[in-house]
């Protein structure tokens, strides 16, 4: 083992003591209408994590009326939401699957979209927020 990996696990650890939430991974399957529904083959874990979320501006390409052709000056303010979960203390991380449901316990729910390895011991989760929307 190399120092880079005993300063990463000790890092890791002290992090996750000190900032970490604790969440639930209910696994999804896509069914062939395209909805997801609960995977019989795989069981619902809970763990511990770091989680992010940061403010970014995407631009949008929208019709311009005044015949100048479109552009990309319409800024859309938004939020990216990540989770750095250990692979070491939480070994179904690796399992974790885009479309998989990640419930916190301040009750918001979220979609992985990709499951990232940093290259060392973690595991980052980029997320979806699932909202209910009005009919």
């Amino acid at each position: 083992m190399s120092i880079f990996e005993r300063l990463d696990r000790i890092a890791s650890g002290t992090a996750d003591a000190v900032a970490s939430v604790r969440f639930e991974v209910h696994p999804a399957k896509a069914s062939p209408n395209g909805r997801p529904g609960p995977d019989p083959n795989r069981e619902v874990w809970d763990g511990r994590g770091i989680f992010d979320e940061n403010p970014t501006d995407a631009p949008v390409e929208i019709g311009n009326r005044n015949r100048a052709g479109n552009d990309l000056r319409t800024p859309v303010n938004g939020s990216r939401y990540e989770l750095s979960v250990d692979r070491a203390r939480f070994r179904q991380a690796d399992r974790a699957k885009q479309g998989d449901r990640i419930w916190l316990d301040d009750l918001r729910k979220f979609e992985i979209l990709s499951v990232q390895p940093d290259g060392l011991s973690r595991v980052v989760f980029q997320l979806a927020e699932l909202r209910a929307t009005a009919p």
